[in-house]
């Protein structure tokens, strides 16, 4: 009760503003409800399969980001995969990425809109860098990162280095100096929701860094995901994206990508469909 309050029944949206150790908590795997003595994940009532619920900082980053005009253009995105990893980051190998930003690009390209895939090499630090100029508003990067609770400066998104100057770690210090104008950046990857808990800050980590580039939403994990369930998340995602342009679009069609995930019996647990949360208003 205490952290599912009662709620108006015309209630389907929730802003969920976290404290403390709430901050990592994804409460779309709530149950709601009296206890299930069924075992069967599929037919547990999560919070998910009533309402869509995004995440944010605090009010006034709300109150900021609704003085930012929209972007309200042709969805246009960017999408990185670097796929594979240097033997000493001792990072596996993301084969699934190569299909899922591909898959998406394909969605984009069946609509008439632009898509840009970078894969392997191409996907590298001087790409995210220079793309200041507003030309795609919706960013999609997967591949690893990894979240420093002790030195949140240091958190990273691995990508590629393809010169002497880039070492192919965008740091979160670095993501803070970035000009970075999307309605949505994507973080396909493990863990980049986390962060250093600081008191009435929330968690300081990848995400908070992307808001102060300009990122106004970002999808986030809260851990380690499997390559396979989260590249049928994603393309679900886009998909329903792309047919729905209301307000509500990011937090309506993540949800149902969600709860369609979720159908697949070997998907249904919330380790496969929960870590991914949406931040932003």
């Amino acid at each position: 009760a205490l952290l599912i309050p009662k709620l108006p029944h015309s209630i389907r949206a929730l802003v969920i503003l976290p404290t403390g150790r709430l901050s990592v908590l994804p409460f779309e795997a709530l149950v709601k409800g009296k206890k299930i003595a069924d075992k069967n994940f599929e037919t547990f009532p999560y919070l998910i399969d009533k309402y869509n619920i995004r995440y944010e900082f605090s009010a006034s980053l709300i109150l900021q980001k609704n003085a930012r005009e929209l972007d309200t253009s042709t969805p246009a995105i960017l999408l990185c995969a670097p796929v594979e990893f240097p033997g000493n980051s001792n990072l596996p190998d993301l084969p699934g990425t190569q299909s899922e930003v591909a898959e998406i690009s394909k969605l984009f390209a069946d609509g008439n809109m632009k898509a840009s895939v970078n894969l392997f090499e191409k996907a590298n630090e001087s790409l995210i860098k220079e793309n200041n100029k507003g030309e795609f508003n919706l960013v999609h990067l997967a591949t690893h990162g990894v979240v420093d609770e002790y030195n949140p400066e240091l958190s990273r998104i691995f990508l590629q280095s393809t010169s002497a100057g880039e070492d192919g770690n965008l740091f979160s210090g670095e993501i803070y100096n970035l000009r970075l104008p999307a309605n949505l950046v994507t973080l396909s990857a493990c863990q980049t929701g986390l962060g250093k808990i600081s008191k009435g800050e929330g968690v300081i980590g990848l995400s908070r860094a992307l808001v102060y580039a300009g990122a106004r939403n970002i999808i986030v994990s809260y851990w380690s995901v499997a390559d396979e369930s989260t590249a049928e998340l994603m393309k679900e995602f886009y998909r329903l994206l792309l047919q729905n342009r209301d307000m509500d679009a990011y937090a309506t069609s993540l949800q149902q990508a969600k709860i369609r995930l979720r159908q697949h019996k070997e998907y249904s647990a919330p380790y496969y469909w929960a870590p991914f949360i949406l931040i932003g208003f």
